[in-house]
């Protein structure tokens, strides 16, 4: 049977998790981010063609290297990775926007020199970002920073391009600071018939309870978009989906097709790597320029962060159990 990457047994996503999906893709989707709107004036239309922005190489390098340090390295939980990725991502924007133009950036007002890289700018932000939150992964960072710009000329454009990438870095810094990450929040609700416990194989605590009250970085706050509670154990509801759930994701004499089991074990890998790559490759496939690449980037990562911390704050309010609990306790819910 496929497992997630807690080994417990996969099932359908909740409704709550479906709500909570909605909610980070449609910020994404409808561009309900006030800094992701375009930021041309009236007099754009008569100035002047401008040069076209470089291509898109070193946001998909920094997108490998943040996997590398946050997954690999740091060995942070598929759970709170969107953060991690969301903070390097809005310095990157703001790093290049910042010099090219086009959109508003995130929470800044602040314009990089017009004739500096925005290729220095994000290999900058991005390396300056990393190293401060992941300083064990020094060694990796800098290489990555080395290479980045040695693709580059030397000269005014790439020293500015640095200082601006910085300076776009430590504002993201200092937005961040004090934000609940870290906190010393656990999930402390007594076992009964409903309630959420450790699940094997490693029964360990709550995965990263402090995701359910740190600041998000779109919405006002963790719960703005909460969903409602979860149905009664005893409701046609929670009947109808505790049933799909055994029978699909019985380990044997399961109804799943051969392609749902593939989908099933495809979506248990970390999805925030997944998602990287599947970044990269849009990138690459569209041709899209710096710009286009920094801003898709910076929107899905913020927008998915926020979607975890509603997912947590959900998870920690209700404290539902788990699929793998439910069925193994069955006899306990009090459904006939």
């Amino acid at each position: 049977m496929a497992k997630d990457q807690h080994g417990s047994p996969l099932a359908p996503p909740s409704r709550t998790v479906r709500r909570t999906l909605v909610v980070g893709l449609t910020v994404l989707a409808l561009g309900a981010v006030p800094w992701a709107s375009s930021s041309a004036t009236s007099s754009a239309t008569s100035a002047p063609a401008a040069k076209p922005a470089p291509g898109a190489g070193v946001i998909n390098d920094w997108s490998e290297t943040a996997v590398a340090v946050v997954q690999t390295d740091a060995k942070r939980p598929g759970a709170e990775q969107a953060l991690w990725y969301g903070f390097m991502g809005a310095a990157v924007y703001n790093a290049v926007v910042g010099i090219e133009g086009r959109y508003a950036e995130y929470k800044w007002h602040v314009r990089g020199p017009r004739h500096a890289s925005s290729e220095a700018a994000a290999a900058a932000a991005a390396h300056r970002v990393l190293l401060t939150y992941f300083p064990g992964s020094q060694a990796r960072v800098d290489a990555a920073y080395t290479a980045s710009l040695a693709k580059i000329p030397d000269g005014k454009a790439e020293d500015e391009g640095v200082a601006f990438g910085e300076r776009a870095a430590a504002r993201i810094v200092q937005l961040r600071e004090n934000d609940g990450r870290g906190a010393p929040i656990t999930f402390d609700k007594p076992p009964a018939p409903g309630v959420w416990r450790p699940t094997p194989p490693a029964n360990a605590p709550m995965v990263d309870p402090w995701l359910a009250k740190v600041r998000p970085m779109l919405l006002d706050s963790p719960d703005q978009f909460r969903p409602g509670p979860p149905p009664k154990l005893t409701s046609k509801t929670y009947t109808k989906d505790f049933n799909e759930v055994k029978t699909m994701g019985a380990r044997t004499g399961s109804s799943r097709t051969d392609a749902q089991t593939d989908t099933a074990r495809f979506f248990s890998d970390v999805l925030p790597v997944q998602f990287q790559a599947a970044l990269r490759g849009y990138t690459q496939r569209h041709g899209l320029d710096i710009v286009e690449a920094a801003r898709l980037s910076a929107a899905t990562w913020t927008a998915t962060a926020d979607a975890q911390i509603t997912a947590w704050t959900t998870k920690l309010t209700y404290g539902q159990w788990r699929p793998i609990t439910a069925i193994r306790l069955t006899d306990t819910d009090g459904n006939a």
